[in-house]
């Protein structure tokens, strides 16, 4: 039976900075977290409370940084000895078979390269994306 929709990540394009560098890449996680959600609260609901009655709450004790948090990240790793510096700037583009998923500006919060014997020059990247 065919699927309706990809299954899978096969067909998937990442380039950064858009028609720049194309990465073969061999893992992508694309996070979109709301980093003011109202629904941040500490859970004081006890046993004594009675059936029905509304779960007590606290508002939490911090409040986290706005510094430029978007909440929204793209993680993807890649086979290649390209390092893409921290901080550099410029449009992420995911096409998955040919569908545009993503192309958006962004940001590089941190870069990574690894090598090691008898395994594939390998990078990852944490792209911190513009609203």
């Amino acid at each position: 039976m065919p699927f309706e929709t990809p299954h899978d990540g096969a067909g998937t394009v990442v380039t950064w900075p858009t028609t720049a560098t194309r990465y073969t890449v061999t893992n992508i996680v694309v996070s979109f977290t709301d980093p003011a959600a109202e629904d941040e609260k500490i859970n004081v609901a006890h046993l004594g409370q009675t059936t029905g009655e509304t779960a007590r709450t606290l508002d939490l004790p911090l409040a986290g940084s706005a510094s430029g948090d978007t909440g929204r990240t793209v993680q993807f790793d890649y086979v290649g000895s390209t390092l893409i510096n921290d901080k550099s700037t410029g449009t992420l583009s995911i096409t998955v078979g040919g569908s545009s998923l993503l192309s958006k500006g962004g940001t590089v919060q941190s870069s990574t390269l690894t090598l090691a014997t008898n395994d594939a020059i390998r990078g990852q990247v944490t792209i911190l994306i513009d609203r």
